[in-house]
């Protein structure tokens, strides 16, 4: 059984008032490349946009790097490349398609900014050895990246766009979970395709207690919320989480989680090479295909959205 921490929150780490003042070095860069997509992955212009409440609005949100370094999202990444910051396909092949009367238009947005020190790291580790329970008073990536994400919904709720759904991929598909679960008037739903963001298995099981701890923060925000408005990829060859350290999601209302382990891998290219992948590379997945091809056969994501609207 793995341990329990006892978690001191201080509020102000999840203050949503926050989310228009922020001040995070390098986001007003990395914001330049925030921009509307086609299903090609190519960028266009909000100016193309007449009736923004006829807009189905998906927010989609990349995966991160560590929190030491600033996450990687090119203006115009290659099709496919997720590493990069793209969108993942499946999800721009949405772009354009009607759910009753509503028009899906894709929004990427670059929100990863550094995060916390290998030294506050430290020192969170410490304090679970000595006291078995941490004092949070600092924020990592994936708050500050929910902070961002949340300040650019509120600025196209602003704008008129009324239907709002968040999407996103590894680390930004665990932030649109919890956003959706805390700001469920404005953000209408959530899709997230393999949820993470506390680093390998191993890693926040074991190596740094940290960032097991940190997770747990965050499924305690998750179980203050009866209900989640979701639709939840998971698979088994996942090294980051799977469909046990992901059961937990199973129990909210609104929640479908869809273990789609019998995708196998080696039965999907790599984007950037025409070579299959290992058979340990499931998080991978999306960035292929045979992923976007496994979603539209099954319809999963129309059925969903059709389901909130």
């Amino acid at each position: 059984m793995s341990k329990k921490y006892f978690i001191i929150i201080l509020l102000f780490i999840f203050d949503s008032s926050l989310a228009e003042n922020l001040n995070y070095k390098g986001l007003e860069k990395l914001s330049k490349n925030n921009t509307f997509m086609d299903n090609k992955g190519k960028s266009y212009s909000i100016d193309s946009i007449d009736n923004k409440k006829d807009v189905l609005l998906i927010i989609h949100n990349h995966g991160s790097d560590n929190d030491l370094v600033k996450d990687k999202c090119q203006r115009s990444p290659k099709f496919g490349y997720t590493w990069n910051g793209a969108v993942v396909p499946a999800i721009l092949s949405l772009h354009n398609k009607k759910i009753n009367n509503l028009t899906i238009k894709i929004y990427r947005v670059c929100s990863g900014v550094k995060g916390i020190s290998l030294k506050t790291m430290k020192k969170y580790r410490n304090q679970i050895k000595k006291n078995g329970k941490i004092e949070l008073a600092d924020e990592y990536k994936n708050i500050k990246r929910q902070k961002i994400i949340l300040s650019e919904v509120k600025k196209f709720k602003s704008m008129g766009f009324e239907n709002i759904v968040l999407a996103g991929y590894s680390a930004g598909g665990w932030a649109s979970l919890n956003l959706q679960s805390r700001f469920p008037d404005i953000v209408k739903g959530a899709i997230a395709i393999n949820p993470a963001f506390a680093g390998k298995k191993k890693q926040w099981q074991k190596k740094y207690p940290e960032w097991g701890a940190f997770r747990e923060l965050q499924i305690d925000i998750f179980e203050k919320s009866e209900s989640l408005d979701a639709i939840i990829f998971v698979h088994d060859k996942d090294k980051f989480e799977d469909s046990e350290t992901l059961s937990f999601f199973s129990k909210f209302k609104g929640t479908n989680l869809i273990n789609y382990s019998d995708l196998k891998p080696s039965s999907c290219n790599w984007a950037d090479v025409n070579k299959k992948m290992p058979s340990h590379e499931g998080h991978n997945i999306p960035q292929s295909s045979c992923f976007t091809k496994y979603i539209n056969e099954k319809n999963y994501f129309i059925n969903f959205l059709e389901r909130i609207f």
